[in-house]
Parts: C-alpha cells; structure tokens; sequence
C-alpha cells in the first residue's frame, strides 16, 4: 500500500472515527483529573495530543503489515512499555453484558 492511496485514505478515515470515539472516552474519564489538577486551557492543549496520539497509534497498528513505518513506530512504541503497569481494566461504571445477564438470551427479555 502506498501512503496517500484510496486505500490508504480509507484507512485513514475509518482509524480517525475510532480514535475520536477512544479520545472522547479518554476525555471523559478524566474528567475529576482535569476538574482537580488541570485548567480548562491546560486541557484544551492536552486534548489534541490524546487524540493524535491515539490516532496515531491505531493507524500504525492498523497498517504495521502493509508499510514498513508503521511497524517499525509499533515495535519501538511496544517496547517502551513498563513492565510494571497493570493490566487495562474497564472503567468503574462500565460492565459489560455477559449474556447470563436476567432477559439477555433467555427468551425474557
């Protein structure tokens, strides 16, 4: 694939919608941070470096087997992660269905 392609705009496009919906979730979990710690213009600068960054990320994930940069930013990024960092887990507020759930497929519901 070459950079600048309809492929690679299409990429390019569908990356941008999920990193904006991950950026506004990220946003929004810090939201108690920034009430606390960070001015409205301290977040405002922030804000576009989250989204970038995120952006950035997935499309070089996204594209790591087609172009050689890609790869080579997720391997460099990869490795620089602490091995002391805990695991993700999901946000307080957030559990996500089962299915075993009361009404969830069991024909109540």
């Amino acid at each position: 694939m070459k950079p600048g392609s309809m492929q690679d705009r299409a990429i390019q496009a569908h990356t941008k919608e999920i990193a904006t919906y991950v950026a506004i979730v990220v946003r929004n979990a810090m939201e108690d941070f920034h009430r606390e710690h960070l001015s409205d213009k301290q977040m405002g600068e922030l804000n576009p470096i989250i989204r970038n960054a995120i952006f950035t990320a997935l499309y070089a994930r996204e594209t790591a087997t087609l172009l050689p940069r890609s790869k080579e930013f997720v391997r460099s990024q990869a490795m620089h992660i602490p091995s002391y960092w805990e695991e993700p887990e999901f946000l307080d507020g957030f559990l996500p269905q089962t299915g075993h759930e009361a009404g969830v497929g069991d024909g109540k519901g």
